[in-house]
Parts: C-alpha cells; sequence; structure tokens
C-alpha cells in the first residue's frame, strides 16, 4: 500500500508540472500569436490585392508601350509610305506588311495607317474613305465622321473608349465596345503627317484582368486621365455610374466606403505612366472573408493544441515515471544481496543502487588502468605502422592513454643491441632494460620504446618541442644523449639507427622505415655508431640548370592546356636558373633549351601560329625578359588547348549522345559498338560519357530505354512484350523485374495507374 501511495504521488506530482510547464507558455505565446497572425493576414490580403492591381497596371503599360513602338516602327518603315499605299503594285505589299505588324501583338484587334490631307484610311483589310469605312466596315455609335477626323490630326497620343461599335461583315455584324489608341506619327514631332490608329476590344482588356485577379467578385474598373471608363469588369450590378464618380479613385491603396447600405473596399492604383487608375471594388465581407476563415481556423487549432497539450501532460507525466518504476523493480530483485538498500522511497532506493554502481565503477577503473600498458604498446605499434591517419584521433588517444609527447618534430630510432646480448639466461636483464627504455625523458624532448622482438632491437618514438634553429641539429644532439642513457642503464653501447624528422604525428611511420632501413648498413659500422638515415639516401646527381622532370612537366601541362601548373613550373625552372652560379654560356644554352622544349611542343600540337616572331623570343637580353616572353606564349598556348578541349568535348558529347538516343532501341548497341562507331577505345569511351552524364553508359541507356517505356505504356495499347523488344530487350521477364526495381510496379501496374 505504502509503494502505490508512493507512486500515486509521484505521478500526480509528475503531471501537474508538465501541465504548468506547457499552460503558462502555450496561454502567453496562443495570445501573441492570434493577434499577430490577424494582423499579418490583414495586411497580407490588403497587400495582395494592391499587387494583382499593379500586376494589372504594369500589363497594360507593357501593351501600350508595345503600341507605342509598333507606330514608332510603322512611321520610319519605307514600305508604308503614303506612295507605297498609293502605288498600284506595292499597295499589296503594304497591306501586307500591315498585317505582320498587327500580328505583333495579340490585343490588336484592327490597325488603321492615316496620312493628313488624305481621304483614305488603310487598314489590314485593305484601304477605305473614311466614308466607306463608316459605312461598310464599321458603325460608330456616337462617333462622328467630324470627330474621326479630326481625332485623326491629333498630335499626342491618347485613347478613347468607343461604345457599341458595329463590325459588319458578309453573315452577320457584330457588335462590340471598342478602344481606340490613336499615336501620331512620326513620334515626337510636333507636325505629325499622319496618324497610326489601333481598335482594341474591351473584352480583351476584361480578360487579361481577370486572368490576373482570378477568382475576385468584385468590379474592376480602368479609368483614362480624363475619368473616362475604358474597360470594366462587372460582377456586382447594384452600383451604378452616379455612385461610382463619388468614390475617392485618387488614393493610392486601400479604402472603406459604404454604398446601398453596405461596406465595400476599394482599392486603387494609379499608372505613372499613362495616368490611368484601376479600381477594385469590393463587399468588405467577401473581401475579408478568407480572414475570418482564419479567424476560426487559429481558434480551432488553439483548442487542439490545448487538448493535446493536456494528453502529452499526462502522457509525459507517466513515461517520467515508468523508468523510476522498472529501475525500482531491479533494485528490489538485488535487495537480499544488498539489505541496506530497504527502506526509503523509490528515489533513495535509486541513490544508493546508484552509489554502489559507481563503487563498482571505481574498481573496474582500477582494473583498466592495469591493461594500459598492454594498450599503450598497442597503439605505439599502431603509430609505428601506419594504422591511424587522422591526427586528431592520434591525439585522443594519446590523451586516453595518458602518453606525453612534445608539439615539435618527430622521429624514429631502432636501437640495434649486439647479437647475443640477451639470452635465455639473462632474460630479466633484458626486460629490466627494455622496461627503463619505455619512457625517457631528455632536455625538450621525450621518447617512448616499443620492443620490436626481434634482432634484440627496440624502437624508439623520440618526440621534440618546437625549435627556433635547425631541428636536424637538435636531433643530432638529442641521439648521443639517448645512447649515453643506454650506457648508464646497461653498460652496453648499441648501434642506433635513426629515420628523418617531420612535423605530423600521422607521419611517424615514415620515420620508422627509414630507421629500419639502416638495419643494412650497421654491418659496415661498428658497434656503438648512429647512421642517420640522410647519410645513407642515394644522392642524385646534380643537373645541368635544372632538373629534367620539370621540362617534362612544363611540356605535358602545355599539351594538357594547364594555365596554372606551365607557368608555376616554368618560375621554378627560372628561379633555380637564378640561383645557381653558372657562366653565362652555359646559362644561354639552357635558356635555348627550355625554348627549344616549349617551341617543339607547340609545333607537335600544330599551333606554331600563335609564335608570331621566333627571333624576338631567341633574341633575349635577360633571364627575366626571357621568363616574361616565355610565360605570355605559355598563357596563350594553354588557353587555345583548353578552348579546342572544350570545343572539342562538346562536339564528340553531343554527336555521342545523339547516336545513342537515334539508336537506344537497338539490341545490338552497345558500349563496343559505340566506340567502333567513333574510332575510340572502349574505356576512353566509357570515362568519357561518365564524366558527360555524370552515369555510366549502360545507366544512361537504360535510363532512355525506361522512359520510353513508360511513355508507351501511358499513350499506347500496344502489348507489353511488344514494347520491351522494340526498345531494345531480349528477356521480357528480365526487363520485368528491372523495371519492378526501378519504378516499384510490374510494367502492367504502371499502366493501369497512369491510365
Amino acid at each position: 500500500m505504502l509503494h502505490k501511495r508512493i507512486k500515486s504521488r509521484l505521478l500526480y506530482k509528475y503531471i501537474v508540472s508538465y501541465l504548468l510547464v506547457f499552460l503558462v507558455p502555450f496561454l502567453a505565446m496562443s495570445t501573441i500569436i492570434y493577434f499577430h497572425s490577424v494582423a499579418s493576414l490583414r495586411d497580407e490580403i490588403e497587400q495582395s490585392n494592391i499587387n494583382k492591381l499593379e500586376q494589372v497596371e504594369k500589363l497594360t503599360n507593357e501593351r501600350m508601350k508595345e503600341l507605342a513602338t509598333l507606330a514608332a516602327r510603322i512611321s520610319y518603315d519605307p514600305r508604308l509610305t503614303p506612295y507605297m499605299f498609293s502605288h498600284g503594285y506595292y499597295s499589296s505589299e503594304a497591306i501586307d506588311e500591315l498585317k505582320k505588324y498587327k500580328a505583333n501583338s495579340s490585343i490588336i484587334e484592327e490597325l488603321f495607317v492615316y496620312y493628313h490631307d488624305d481621304e483614305t484610311i488603310y487598314s489590314t483589310s485593305g484601304s477605305y474613305t473614311i466614308d466607306a469605312l463608316m459605312q461598310k466596315k464599321y458603325r460608330f455609335g456616337e462617333w462622328e465622321k467630324e470627330e474621326l477626323i479630326r481625332d485623326l490630326h491629333t498630335k499626342m497620343p491618347f485613347i478613347k473608349p468607343v461604345n457599341n461599335v458595329v463590325i459588319k461583315n458578309e453573315i452577320n455584324d457584330k457588335h462590340e465596345n471598342m478602344i481606340a489608341y490613336l499615336f501620331p506619327i512620326a513620334p515626337n514631332n510636333p507636325n505629325p503627317y499622319g496618324t497610326v490608329m489601333y481598335f482594341i476590344e474591351e473584352s480583351t482588356m476584361t480578360d487579361l484582368i481577370q486572368n490576373i485577379l482570378g477568382e475576385s467578385r468584385g468590379n474592376v474598373y480602368i479609368f483614362n486621365e480624363n475619368n473616362q471608363a475604358i474597360a470594366s469588369v462587372i460582377n456586382d450590378e447594384s452600383i451604378d455610374s452616379e455612385q461610382l464618380d463619388s468614390l475617392p479613385f485618387n488614393h493610392y491603396g486601400v479604402d472603406n466606403v459604404e454604398l446601398n447600405g453596405k461596406d465595400y473596399s476599394i482599392v486603387s492604383v494609379k499608372s505613372e505612366l499613362s495616368d490611368w487608375k484601376f479600381i477594385t471594388l469590393m463587399e468588405a465581407d467577401q473581401f475579408f472573408k478568407i480572414l475570418d476563415n482564419t479567424t476560426i481556423l487559429i481558434f480551432a487549432m488553439l483548442i487542439v493544441l490545448l487538448i493535446v497539450g493536456f494528453v502529452l501532460a499526462v502522457f509525459l507525466g507517466k513515461n517520467q515515471y515508468k523508468p523510476i518504476q522498472n529501475l525500482f523493480e531491479i533494485t528490489t530483485k538485488v535487495r537480499k544481496k544488498t539489505a541496506d538498500l530497504e527502506g526509503g522511497n523509490e528515489l533513495e532506493t535509486l541513490r544508493k543502487t546508484i552509489a554502489h554502481v559507481f563503487e563498482d565503477h571505481q574498481i573496474l577503473n582500477e582494473t583498466m588502468y592495469m591493461q594500459k600498458p598492454f594498450a599503450r604498446v598497442q597503439f605505439l605499434v599502431k603509430l609505428l605502422k601506419g594504422d591511424i591517419s587522422d591526427g586528431k584521433e592520434i591525439d585522443s588517444l594519446l590523451h586516453s592513454l595518458n602518453i606525453q609527447m612534445k608539439d615539435g618534430h618527430y622521429f624514429v630510432t631502432i636501437v640495434y643491441f649486439e647479437k647475443g646480448t640477451f639470452n635465455e639466461d639473462n632474460l630479466e636483464e633484458r626486460e629490466k632494460v627494455f622496461n627503463s627504455l619505455s619512457n625517457i625523458s631528455l632536455e625538450n624532448a621525450t621518447a617512448h620504446g616499443i620492443d620490436l622482438f626481434y634482432h634484440d632491437a627496440m624502437a624508439l618514438i623520440v618526440s621534440m618541442d618546437q625549435v627556433t634553429n635547425d631541428a636536424y641539429n637538435e636531433r643530432q644532439r638529442l641521439v648521443p644523449q639517448i645512447q649515453q642513457y643506454i650506457h648508464k642503464v646497461c653498460l652496453i653501447d648499441p648501434t642506433i639507427g635513426v629515420g628523418g624528422l617531420y612535423e605530423e604525428k600521422n607521419r611517424i611511420n615514415r620515420s620508422y622505415i627509414e630507421a629500419l632501413a639502416t638495419i643494412e648498413y650497421k654491418f659496415a659500422k661498428p658497434q656503438g655508431s648512429i647512421i642517420y638515415f640522410e647519410e645513407i639516401s642515394v644522392q642524385p646527381e646534380q643537373s645541368l640548370g635544372y632538373p629534367i622532370e620539370e621540362q617534362m612537366k612544363l611540356v605535358q601541362s602545355l599539351k594538357q592546356g594547364d594555365q596554372i601548373v606551365a607557368a608555376e613550373t616554368l618560375r621554378n625552372m627560372f628561379t633555380n636558373l637564378a640561383g645557381k652560379d653558372l657562366s653565362i654560356q652555359v646559362l644561354k644554352c639552357i635558356c635555348f633549351d627550355i625554348i627549344n622544349a616549349i617551341v617543339k611542343t607547340v609545333s607537335e600540337m600544330g599551333l606554331s601560329k600563335y609564335i608570331q616572331d621566333f627571333n624576338v623570343i631567341a633574341d633575349f637580353n635577360s633571364i627575366e625578359q626571357l621568363h616574361k616572353q616565355l610565360h605570355t606564349l605559355v598563357l596563350t598556348i594553354c588557353e587555345e588547348v583548353d578552348s579546342k578541349k572544350e570545343s572539342h568535348n562538346d562536339k564528340l558529347r553531343n554527336d555521342i549522345l545523339d547516336y545513342i538516343k537515334d539508336n537506344y532501341h537497338m539490341c545490338e548497341l552497345s558500349l563496343e559498338s559505340v566506340a567502333l562507331k567513333f574510332q575510340l577505345s572502349v574505356s576512353y569511351l566509357s570515362r568519357f560519357i561518365k564524366g558527360q552524364t555524370g552515369v555510366t553508359f549502360t545507366q544512361y541507356l537504360q535510363d532512355l530505354r525506361m522512359e520510353d517505356v513508360k511513355r508507351q505504356l501511358k499513350e499506347t495499347d500496344k502489348p507489353i512484350k511488344e514494347i520491351v523488344v522494340q526498345v531494345g530487350y531480349l528477356d521480357v521477364a528480365n526487363f520485368t523485374r528491372k523495371f519492378k526495381k526501378i519504378v516499384g510496379v510490374t510494367p502492367g501496374q504502371y499502366r493501369n495507374l497512369n491510365r
């Protein structure tokens, strides 16, 4: 009973604490989020409607600019002069040219050109007198002949709404509201000689508006600078023209007004280019309808979160108690062995148990500490073998094993004892000596020994502090100290082989290998000698001027078009020359050898034309001058080689990929057949395709065939076997397994899913 009361009390505390942790920030954040979300959403709705209107304004301005540009082009087109229009032969060509201009704009219903002092007006359907145009082609409800002629003599571009225009044709008359855009020609001429007139159907403009505004249910108006309605989209017919005239349209942005007892929202945008006004008028309830829906959604989400929070509090409280209960049950199983755990609640019992575990852990640590020497030896052996290449891992292991190493240079020595120094009778002596060498502290250095278990030899990893003078001299000072230390311990002067110096711990194995190499030379040295690896290294024969490897590197970099390597190699060669004490004759011979190597390589590549004046290069006055001339030549050659290589690769890639795309349905198509077709090696072609496409030839071919199969499965009713064979596969069953592995379904299932 006591246990159950404790359990209930602990569980209750956990649930209440989680509820408090959740509710306090939840209530504060919910209030902030609600008011911020509503305000932000209101601003977004208003800005969204303004953006849509600005989009309409921008699109309309672009269309008007297109028409102005067309008018300018017409005015300067020699094929559209009064002479060309009136000429019996060229007039038809002029009309055809007008049709081309009309086709340049999607909003033009008809295009007219009128020249002053001429009764004829020209359009894409032919030429008419003003009377014939108004009688046979169009009938304008409120646009009289005199007004039309006066408008055609305008000196400034303007737009005129023309309502209830009757367009006559042979079948039936068509009634449309038109927008006439008149543009005097030539542009910016104070005395224009004609006018270009465009007819635009009002429905064309309203369609543009509707496409941008989408499903908006309000009214949309476009007014010109004279407040004449050019185009409109009417969804709410309860608003008449008088009410419209009284609205505040000159204000940019969003306004609220009351009409017919209802609240309306007005969004107004004015074009800086044309002074047109773009206006939407919508009921406020509809304007902010999405806001009401969002408010309900936010409240619903907060309520759901509150319920979820309560459930989570109960769930987390139980989960918080469950581990304690499990741990308590485990501790009760060992109470017979640990009588001191009796009494107290679960937490007290757990505390005592953890204390016992900690004590056991300490005992285990002591046991592990006893095994540290073995781990130390294993680590040092791995270091000698180069099995650990990561510097951070090496430092971590050094810290874990408490091995102290300096952070300067590192080298390895092999201590060789004379054969027979240690035998079965004095193994304890050998053990004593080798133990004494396992850790040696020197001035500004430490040495760690590893028994090599052969030839009575021991390896010492020596780490040095950073030195300001020559590290090699410091090494030559330390090695004799090591030899003296060994003599002091066992009265023996061993032969010591010394490897090279390195600055990184992960390169200690190089020094170890170099130290081992000295074992072959200890027979030629007296006992107690110190043999440095540098002394037994074969010295390369001195080359004349610069190493031949540099010349080979320069030639290859030229052939590969590598500017960086070529320039760097050339600089190294001349730097090498400048540092040598050579006679003038020898120096010139070397310079001519460099020139010859470059010129020969350039000639072999067929780029001799870039050596414009060989005499200028050969007639150099100094090494610096020759270096500059050759540097410029080298960069030019590399740039040309790289350009040709890129161009060649592009053409070859296109040819190869086009060939594969044209022939992938052939079952015999293979990497070998493509290589034979383009006269390339199979290995080169394989690498080339992988480099250009990112996938192998087999994968690329499979992708093409898979896409064709999927296309035919969706678009045709051909049998699956026929499709598979048609794209180049012979084994239908194998293809089906492959298709399912890649796509996830069989070909038949894929066809059913995509029908």
